[in-house]
C-alpha cells in the first residue's frame, strides 16, 4: 500500500454540459490513467484538478497536477509504449509505461488526440476534446 500524500483533488465544471459522442468505459479508462499519473507525479501536499469546459465543437477535458512537469524535449515521447517519467522524489515508478500509450490509442479511436503542456508555475496539463453528440447526428 502506498503512503498518504495529502493531495487535494478538485473538479471544475460548468452547471450544464452537453452530451458528447464517446464510449463511456473507454473514456473512463482514459480519465483513470490520467488521474493515476497526476497523483503519482504530484508531491506531498500538491493538487490535481479535473476540469470540464464547454466549447463550440465539443467538451474539453483537462487533467492538471502540481508535480514537476514534463521537460519539453520528452513530451513527444511520453505517449510511446514503455516510456516512464521520474517521480518527484526520484523513486522508481511502478507500472510498465503503457498508460499514456493506451490513452493515446483510445482517443484516436474517438477521432481526437491527447495534448500535453507544462503549466506556467509547475506541473503538467493533459487535455483532449470529445465532439458534441448533436454535431455527429447532423453530419
Amino acid at each position: 500500500m502506498g503512503k498518504k500524500k495529502n493531495i487535494t483533488l478538485e473538479l471544475i465544471h460548468p452547471d450544464q454540459l452537453p452530451l458528447v459522442f464517446a464510449d463511456i468505459s473507454l473514456v473512463e479508462r482514459v480519465l483513470q490513467n490520467l488521474l493515476d499519473n497526476a497523483i503519482k507525479f504530484t508531491p506531498e501536499g500538491g493538487k490535481v484538478s479535473l476540469q470540464l469546459e464547454n466549447g463550440e465543437e465539443g467538451v474539453t477535458i483537462r487533467v492538471l497536477d502540481s508535480g514537476p512537469g514534463i521537460p519539453a524535449e520528452k513530451q513527444s515521447f511520453i505517449f510511446e509504449r514503455y516510456q516512464r517519467g521520474k517521480s518527484p522524489d526520484d523513486t522508481p515508478n511502478e507500472g510498465v509505461g503503457l498508460g499514456l500509450a493506451i490513452v493515446k490509442k483510445i482517443l484516436e479511436l474517438h477521432e481526437t488526440h491527447i495534448n500535453v503542456r507544462n503549466k506556467r508555475n509547475s506541473g503538467a496539463e493533459f487535455f483532449f476534446s470529445l465532439p458534441l453528440y448533436n454535431q455527429l447526428q447532423t453530419n
